[in-house]
């Protein structure tokens, strides 16, 4: 008797989580009608850092690809500013001194510079079509290489007040890199 509720417990689960990922609703581009490149939905590059963004097509494919590549620099700034505060405030715990935190301010004021010149040599790497519904989208994929990332880490690191330790140098590189913030 026991082993047969248990029986029928475990097919009522099985069915109950059956029904509920069947009602699910569809969030896969392609399910909802939609054919987008892979690195539209998940903008990726080998090494350094990468960012998307997509139009309305226009009778101009010029004009869209300019406009869809500004917007994915916008993006891309929004990820470098994201880091670069999350950079400020692991340097700020790193070095945490009263001394430090006057002198923060400038560090701060000084990385907007850095962030733009970072930007001035980031790339489109991809344009394509992608159709969402019944609008046809010019998509760009924008591109700041690792090298450049790295000198945006180091002009940020050179113009703090106190310098740290090659170790939590490396450690502040590391997590830079990989915060993605996966924004």
């Amino acid at each position: 008797m026991l082993k047969r509720n248990l029986q029928l417990i475990a097919l009522s689960t099985t069915l109950a989580l059956a029904a509920g990922c069947s009602s699910t609703p569809k969030t896969n581009a392609t399910d909802m009608g939609m054919n987008l490149p892979s690195w539209v939905t998940n903008p990726t590059v080998e090494s350094g850092l990468a960012a998307s963004s997509c139009v309305a097509a226009s009778n101009s494919f010029s004009m869209d690809k300019t406009q869809a590549a500004t917007m994915a620099r916008t993006e891309l700034a929004a990820q470098l500013d994201a880091r670069v505060s999350s950079l400020q405030e692991q340097y700020a715990q790193t070095v945490s001194s009263a001394s430090a935190s006057t002198t923060n301010t400038d560090f701060s004021t000084a990385t907007t510079q850095f962030v733009n010149q970072a930007l001035q040599g980031s790339k489109v790497t991809k344009v394509d079509y992608a159709q969402m519904g019944q609008q046809k989208n010019v998509c760009a994929l924008v591109t700041v290489s690792e090298d450049n990332a790295k000198r945006l880490f180091e002009r940020v690191i050179n113009s703090a007040p106190t310098k740290l330790s090659p170790e939590d140098e490396t450690l502040l590189y590391l997590n830079f890199l990989k915060s993605e913030n996966q924004l």
